[in-house]
């Protein structure tokens, strides 16, 4: 006989209310104002046998350098910190509260005090003083999600929403077929879309035991990034998203999570390029901010629509099969797959091209920014280098879970749909919720060997630590721990 299920919910507000760097893109951002509120949710599962504690937040990635002093701050009588995960919405116009990471840790580490010299505001949060605040955030967050456990019920649904478009337009270029993250469709070489889209919707819904809705966790297979270009803060179009399904749903808790969408994105590049030819080159290079000819606000209230419609259609579907003691089994490992590596050739050409960069710049400060955005994929080719000096394989923890027929599965790439549908096709689950930028870890791209091939942002070892290989490795042994939880 499967125990009783009970479930713990807590939100909370984690909108700075200071500048902050924006963190996302390769150029540097510090926030403007606030666009609307971003949120970390926490939803907790427990039987008396096994828990799952899982913390959405509205952020570009998993905040891993938090996360071992919030498990030590955490004093919950029968909380395990091991079956705690964090997966991240991935909006661009959110913070990591700490230093301009993408700034401290990539370029200047590599290129040193050439770097153009940023000006922050006197009373920017960051550092220690942003890291002390968040801490506190997530301890209290997790700490009320737990105490406020409760004997309830679960179901499941799916649907579908059509929001997620692929991101890499192909084009035929110098006699070859090229990939181009953000490329302009209008142009006269465009020949299609590298990958399809997922346009699923997964939904958990949580009642008590009267029946009362009382939370719903989405899963989406795409990034939030409308706005992402820009320096306000905001959640995207989750923002709408929830206000939308608790307009009809009423003040429940959403915890929102994005399935595999690396090569997706909420807008149809195809439309987007009839007017916004010049904007869509800028926006690919991400070297400064450019503003695109449509209405952002208007493209995440339509997403919102398509979203609450379908978490409605699950909902009347879901209210009928509530399981209040379902079959819930769980499952906590560290999973290592292979390791993206670089020619010896590349790196010596790569360092080549740096050290002409550090020879015409010599003064502190005195590097364009532009300029320093453009050795991105060579710092990248440098890092990787020392990186497989040391080894061959990249570790990170996975967390499962079966509940009922469906099972839940954490990776920390953003990981390309064809993998997702790999594992979505094979597994022994009627349902799965294949969840990406969690993990507890950050593991970049995880690109199709069509991607590779293609080249091309998200696809070349600056932004992805696993190629194909390890992509391959990250299903079969995804599978096998899924499976496992049928036995």
């Amino acid at each position: 006989m499967n125990g009783p299920i009970n479930i713990g919910w807590a939100q909370t507000d984690i909108t700075p209310d200071r500048p902050v760097y924006v963190i996302g893109q390769l150029y540097s951002r510090i926030s403007s104002y606030v666009h609307d509120a971003l949120t970390a949710t926490c939803l907790v599962l427990e039987n008396g046998d096994e828990q799952m504690v899982m913390v959405s937040c509205d952020m570009a990635s998993v905040p891993i350098m938090h996360l071992e002093r919030i498990f030590k701050r955490l004093d919950c009588q029968g909380l395990d910190p091991a079956k705690i995960v964090f997966n991240a919405t991935h909006t661009h116009n959110a913070t990591m509260f700490t230093a301009n990471t993408t700034y401290e840790v990539f370029f200047k580490s590599v290129l040193g005090d050439i770097c153009p010299r940023l000006n922050e505001p006197d009373n920017i949060l960051k550092d220690a003083e942003a890291e002390a605040w968040f801490i506190e955030k997530m301890v209290t967050l997790i700490t009320d999600a737990w105490d406020a456990r409760l004997p309830g019920g679960v179901s499941l649904a799916h649907d579908y929403a059509a929001v997620a478009f692929n991101r890499r337009p192909q084009f035929f270029e110098g006699g070859k077929i090229i990939s181009r993250m953000y490329g302009s469709c209008a142009q006269s070489d465009f020949l299609g879309f590298e990958g399809a889209s997922d346009h699923s919707a997964d939904m958990l819904y949580t009642w008590d035991t009267e029946g009362n809705l009382t939370g719903a966790a989405v899963c989406i297979p795409c990034p939030s990034q409308v706005y992402e270009l820009h320096a306000f803060l905001s959640a995207d179009y989750w923002a709408e998203t929830r206000n939308a399904i608790r307009d009809i749903l009423g003040n429940i808790f959403i915890r929102p999570l994005c399935g595999a969408a690396g090569d997706q994105n909420p807008l149809d590049l195809v439309r987007l390029s009839k007017t916004n030819n010049e904007e869509l080159k800028i926006w690919n290079a991400q070297e400064t901010e450019v503003l695109r000819n449509f209405d952002m606000l208007e493209a995440c209230k339509d997403i919102a629509e398509r979203i609450s419609e379908a978490v409605i259609r699950g909902y009347k579907k879901a209210r009928n099969r509530i399981e209040t003691r379902p079959l819930f089994r769980t499952s906590v490992f560290t999973m290592d797959v292979a390791l993206r590596c670089v020619a010896e050739a590349d790196v010596i050409a790569a360092r080549q091209r740096i050290d002409a960069v550090k020879a015409k710049y010599t003064k502190p400060g005195s590097l364009p920014e532009a300029e320093m955005i453009r050795c991105f994929v060579d710092i990248g080719y440098i890092n990787r280098w020392k990186l497989q000096s040391e080894t061959r394989r990249f570790q990170f923890p996975v967390y499962i879970f079966r509940l009922s027929r469906a099972v839940f599965a954490t990776n920390p790439f953003e990981l390309y749909v064809d993998y997702s549908f790999r594992m979505k096709a094979r597994c022994k689950a009627d349902q799965a919720f294949i969840v990406q930028l969690s993990s507890n870890a950050k593991g970049g791209y995880l690109p199709t060997t069509t991607a590779v091939a293609g080249g091309g942002y998200g696809s070349l070892p600056v932004s992805t630590l696993v190629g194909p290989d390890g992509g391959t490795e990250l299903v079969e042994k995804t599978l096998a721990a899924m499976d496992a939880l049928w036995a």
